[in-house]
């Protein structure tokens, strides 16, 4: 089977047609991570059912002090204003898109979420080592561990919500 140059040309214009058209859709569905941001928003929780005599709420949400170490159960005022002054994502948004792959399995030695006993030894190390090590990556965790968007107040509050939620 023998081609003139007139169908090769023809063919060859008919892919390069073909793979421009596949990549403009392509960049057509790209969402971009204000618009993931805005989803997420959206179908957050609203609310949470409470069983009497068990934890629930800001009961349930308990602070670090990790300078010294010692658990303590801010007040609701205090905590009301440290959520009216921080203006980031929101915490849980930040560790479900960036942080879960590794935080959730213990993949490459990370403490895993909700495991006090994990957490502790880096608890002891306090805020501003582990925002530290964070912001500039350590063992396996590549700086800001992937989030290169994550400003360092969010990375601090992305890290008391895991915190947190490992008590």
């Amino acid at each position: 089977m023998t081609f003139s140059i007139a169908t090769y040309i023809k063919r060859c214009f008919a892919l390069s047609v073909t793979c421009f058209a596949l990549m403009m859709a392509s960049q057509a569905s790209a969402i971009t991570t204000k618009q993931l941001d805005e989803i997420a928003q959206r179908i957050e929780p609203v609310g949470v059912v409470c069983i009497e005599g068990q934890v629930c709420g800001a009961e349930q949400t308990k602070a670090i002090t990790v300078a010294d170490n010692k658990t303590s159960t801010p007040s609701v005022k205090a905590e009301a204003e440290a959520e009216a002054a921080y203006s980031g994502r929101a915490p849980q948004n930040i560790y479900n898109r960036y942080c879960i792959a590794c935080h959730a399995s213990g993949a490459a030695g990370a403490p895993r979420l909700g495991n006090a006993k994990e957490w502790q030894p880096h608890i002891a190390k306090g805020m501003d080592t582990m925002l530290k090590n964070v912001i500039h990556g350590i063992g396996a965790m590549p700086p800001k561990g992937i989030c290169s968007d994550c400003t360092d107040e969010e990375l601090k509050h992305t890290i008391q919500y895991m915190i947190n939620q490992s008590q």
